[in-house]
């Protein structure tokens, strides 16, 4: 049996039906409102109340939580089913894996954290191209959500954005009006270091890295900017709307495009992927789902963050499944070159 707390949430749901497409016929779906599921159990359960979550947790192999807000839940359901030897995987909680504690009287659990999108692939996928080259010099990162929050989902985003630590070298300035190869309209892009990327950076010992936010519309553009002036209920309420009023009669999309330049069988050579995907929770859910499979069939115990503890390989191939609804293409070219393509020019 695989649990899923935030089961009717955007994230979780999708992470149930992924699941249920890749052969899982055992699900549990939870959340405070539960709603009918053909091909699973459905279950109230309140992942702040610890008999409800144990409760829920019973006779489960391993449990999926997509609950938010993962900056205010993640810890405490971490803290309970570790000491309960469950294992888990989080699509958040990326403080988590430091504020753990071995449990008393049985063998270490497994446990998965920032196993969703932003962190999580946006730290796997670097890692992945960067692989493919025998050296690598340089990276650039352009991370695209045009997509609404919930607030739950926005208090997220925040947390991410707002604990930015200190940068180790000066970020370039914004730029605005960027076109950007496969992106429907020009961008803004916001540059950012944050704690994985900074990891990234170090673990590929790169001489060069660049990480950007593409930001397609004024208004969540504008809402970041006020953010860390706000009172925190205010700034969440402005992201919400922002987005919305971004999105607003258009469709939702997510693009991440990654470029390494390196060498490769002493020739010199760029790489550059592209992830396209309808939606932020879709491509959060890939990821968790994706881990979930694979944490299932590791034969040691595991705990950490996804990005630095997964086997990458591995995890693509599970990742890469139609069912998923993501696509991912590479191009042995730069983006300079794939903008002269698609008749954009930076």
């Amino acid at each position: 049996m695989i649990g899923i707390l935030g089961g009717f949430g955007a994230v979780g749901s999708e992470v149930a039906r992924i699941l249920h497409q890749w052969g899982e016929t055992s699900l549990r779906v939870g959340g405070r409102h539960p709603q009918p599921v053909a091909w699973a159990q459905s279950c109230y359960v309140d992942v702040s109340d610890e008999e409800s979550l144990m409760a829920f947790a019973t006779d489960c192999r391993l449990i999926v939580n997509c609950a938010a807000p993962s900056a205010r839940l993640s810890q405490q359901v971490a803290n309970r089913l570790h000491a309960a030897g469950i294992p888990l995987v989080d699509a958040g909680g990326i403080d988590c894996p430091a504020a753990l504690t071995p449990p008393v009287g049985r063998h270490p659990g497994s446990a998965l954290f920032a196993a969703g999108a932003l962190p999580g692939l946006s730290g796997i996928l670097p890692v992945w191209l960067a692989r493919k080259l025998g050296r690598v010099d340089a990276l650039h990162c352009w991370f695209g959500v045009f997509d609404r929050f919930t607030p739950g989902g926005a208090e997220d985003y925040l947390e991410g954005v707002l604990r930015t630590p200190a940068s180790q070298h000066t970020l370039p300035r914004r730029q605005s009006n960027v076109i950007l190869p496969f992106f429907p309209r020009p961008v803004l892009l916001q540059p950012y270091d944050d704690e994985e990327s900074l990891r990234v950076t170090e673990q590929l010992a790169l001489r060069y890295s660049r990480w950007y936010l593409a930001l397609d519309g004024e208004h969540l553009a504008r809402a970041l900017e006020t953010a860390r002036v706000l009172p925190r209920e205010a700034a969440i309420q402005a992201v919400v709307e922002g987005a919305t009023l971004d999105v607003a009669g258009r469709h939702a999309w997510v693009n991440f495009l990654i470029q390494v330049d390196g060498v490769r069988q002493g020739t010199s050579t760029t790489l550059t992927l592209l992830l396209r995907a309808p939606g932020i929770a879709q491509l959060t859910a890939a990821c968790a789902a994706a881990c979930a499979k694979w944490l299932l069939k590791s034969p040691e115990p595991v705990l950490g963050l996804a990005a630095e503890c997964i086997d990458i390989e591995a995890f693509m191939l599970l990742f890469c499944q139609e069912q998923t609804g993501i696509d991912i293409e590479l191009f042995d070219r730069g983006i300079e070159h794939l903008n002269e393509m698609s008749g954009g020019a930076l």
